[in-house]
This record gives C-alpha cells, sequence and structure tokens, in this order.
C-alpha cells in the first residue's frame, strides 16, 4: 500500500484508527488481559448490525427508496417542512424499531432524497440521529440501554412508557425548536437531471423486506448469529452488488468501541471517582449518568452505573438524555455518522448535538428532578 493510499485511508476512516491506537496501547500496557477481549464485545449486537448492514444495502440497492423520496418531495416542498417529517418519523420507529434499526430505514431514504435535490442533506441526517434518541427514549424496547435496565428493574411496559413520557416531550420540544433554526423556509430545488424514471428491484425489495421483519423477531430472540449465515448467502448468490456496498469496516469500528471503553470502565480510578462523588439523590444520579455516557458511551454506562445507584428512573433518563453531547454517547451516532460517508459532518453534529444536550439536559434536570 502507497503512502497516499495509508493517508487516504487515515482521513476516512479517522476514528477506527483513533480508536484502534488506543486499543494497541491498552495492549501493551496490559498484555495479560488480551485473551479476554473477546468476551468485551457485545457479540448480540454486533451480529445484528452486520445483518442490518446487509438488508439496508439491499433496500437500497432495490431503487425503491429513490422513488419513496421522489413522492416525499412533491409533498413536501420546503426544507423546514422535509426535516419535520423526518425527524418525527425516526422519533416514532424508533420506539418500536430500535434507534439502530431505524437509522438504517431513514438515513438511506435520506440520501435517495438527496440524489434529487441540490440541498444539503447533513444536517437531515444529523437530526435523524438526534431524533432516534430521544424517540427511543420512550419505550423499553427503543434502544439496548433501555432493554438492559428494563430487564434490571422488571418495570412493567406500560410504567416505563408513563414515567419516560415527560423526558421525551422535553427532548423533542428541544429538538423541534433547534429544527426551526437550522432548517430554513426555502424551497428545495430539484436536480434536473434526476428526473429520469426509476428502476426498482421488485424481487430484491421484497425478500430484503421480509429478511428485515424476521430478523427483526431473529434480534428479539437474540438468535442473530443463526439467520445472519443465510442472509449472507442469498445475498452472495442472488444479489452480489449488495454486499459491495456495505460498510464491513463499520463492524470493526465497533468491535474495537466495545473493548476500549469496556477497558476503561473497569479503571480503579473510575469506581473510585464515583465512590467520591457518591450520587445518592436522583438529580445527582442523573447528571452523572448523562457526564459518565459522554465519557464511556450510554449503553455501557447503562451495565456501569447501576452497580453504584438503583434510582432506575434517574439512570434510564441520565444515559438517554446523554445520548446527544459528544458523538460517542450512543452508538445509534457513531451508525449516523458513519453511513452517511463525509468526514465534515463529525463537526457539524456537534455544533447542533452539544446544544440540544445541555439545553434539553438542563431542562430536564430542573422541571423533573428539582421541581
Amino acid at each position: 500500500m502507497t503512502t497516499s493510499a495509508i493517508l487516504t485511508f487515515v482521513k476516512k476512516e479517522f476514528l477506527l484508527v483513533i480508536l484502534s491506537c488506543l486499543l494497541i496501547i491498552f495492549a501493551v500496557s496490559d498484555p495479560a488481559v488480551i485473551p479476554h477481549y473477546t468476551s468485551f464485545i457485545d457479540w448480540h449486537t454486533l451480529f445484528a448490525l452486520a445483518g442490518l448492514l446487509m438488508i439496508s444495502s439491499g433496500l437500497k440497492e432495490s431503487g425503491y427508496f429513490e422513488a419513496f423520496a421522489m413522492k416525499t418531495l412533491k409533498k413536501f416542498r420546503t426544507e423546514r417542512v422535509l426535516a419535520f417529517f423526518l425527524i418525527f418519523l425516526s422519533a416514532f420507529l424508533a420506539t418500536f424499531l430500535t434507534n439502530d434499526i431505524t437509522l438504517f430505514i431513514v438515513i438511506p431514504i435520506t440520501f435517495s432524497i438527496g440524489r434529487f435535490m441540490k440541498n444539503d442533506i447533513l444536517r437531515l441526517i444529523i437530526f435523524e440521529a438526534l431524533a432516534v434518541n430521544a424517540g427511543s427514549a420512550l419505550t423499553p424496547i427503543g434502544n439496548p440501554q433501555n432493554i438492559f435496565l428494563w430487564h434490571k428493574w422488571d418495570i412493567s411496559f406500560p410504567a416505563f412508557v408513563i414515567k419516560l413520557f415527560p423526558v421525551v416531550i422535553i427532548l423533542m420540544s428541544v429538538l423541534i425548536l433547534l429544527a426551526l433554526i437550522a432548517f430554513p423556509g426555502r424551497e428545495i430545488r430539484i436536480m434536473k437531471n434526476h428526473v429520469n424514471p426509476i428502476k426498482r428491484h421488485t424481487a430484491l425489495f421484497g425478500i430484503s423486506l421480509v429478511m428485515l421483519f424476521i430478523f427483526i423477531v431473529a434480534m428479539e430472540m437474540r438468535k442473530t448469529h443463526a439467520l445472519l449465515p443465510a442472509i449472507f448467502l442469498v445475498y452472495l448468490f442472488f444479489f452480489k452488488k449488495t454486499l459491495q456496498g456495505v460498510d464491513w469496516l463499520l463492524l470493526l469500528l465497533f468491535a474495537v468501541i466495545f473493548i476500549d471503553f469496556h477497558i476503561i470502565s473497569t479503571w480503579p480510578a473510575i469506581a473510585k471517582s464515583i465512590n467520591t462523588l457518591n450520587p445518592g439523590r436522583p438529580q445527582e444520579v442523573f447528571l452523572f449518568s448523562v457526564i459518565i455516557s459522554q465519557i464511556i458511551s450510554n449503553v455501557p454506562a447503562a451495565v456501569f452505573i447501576p452497580k453504584f445507584s438503583h434510582e432506575w428512573f434517574a439512570i434510564v433518563s441520565g444515559v438517554n438524555v446523554g445520548g446527544a453531547g459528544l458523538a460517542v454517547g450512543s452508538l445509534a451516532n457513531i451508525i449516523a455518522l458513519r453511513l452517511a460517508g463525509n468526514k465534515k459532518i463529525w463537526l457539524k453534529f456537534h455544533a447542533y448535538s452539544i446544544p440540544f444536550l445541555l439545553i434539553s439536559g438542563l431542562a430536564i434536570y430542573v422541571l423533573i428532578f428539582l421541581l
């Protein structure tokens, strides 16, 4: 590989390179832990991600997303209305399909929309990422951290939804206000060279859609490892081009993230600091959960924080709110920004996600935990 090719790879995969270098430092510092690295990986999540990557690539290649995108543009003529539609669609789907599955549906649709218009779609993807994190907070099945905490405390489904409803209302209200500022009321500019009839592959779309529903059921039953080879073989033998469009390095990135964040979360210094802070009251637990999510991501935080507190509502609220802010706050953020395929989006994301975290976090802290 030439120097130019290496530099191009580093620029494109800068997050993977940085986290891989961090993992190398950990390995050199404590080589005795290396044999345990595979146990640090959440294989259920990794297998689920692999299946979703292949299926979403199949749905995208079918051409039906582009057809839906064209119909959408005919109905919504301004950037602001289009943004609101995609934000509410993302939030709604995330309450039932989980935040990561929703991204694999909504972002390809957004890219298809982008092929027909001259307007920038990066902000749309950013707000979709924020929307799935906000919407997924409502239900116990909306995201991985909710599933874990729901099972840990054996809370009823209705009780969980009722308790989190005010939190989600605040999150969505702040997101709508930010969207009003971020998206102007100007008309969408259609690209004339993309008004030709769209070629659709009905068989690919139908098979991919069926596999998506089956795979979601397999995810709930934690049987993705059994179904994954079949999905791969279907695409390999019948729709090989689909596999070429899969971002396989994203799987490696997630594996490295799991190992790095697990190691960081087990540092004695962190546990000592938590004991020193002694988060006891719900408002303290909430703030602590938000902050820790910014350091080790909200899924590891959801596993880590219950060791020090039994305030389930404060923990659930904190790790969900903490999904905003820094990109590492939620793995869904990493998925969205990675799927965007544009390194400029990382800086733009934080220009919106950090204010979103600060405003919504403060509002929830005051209105729910202080009053």
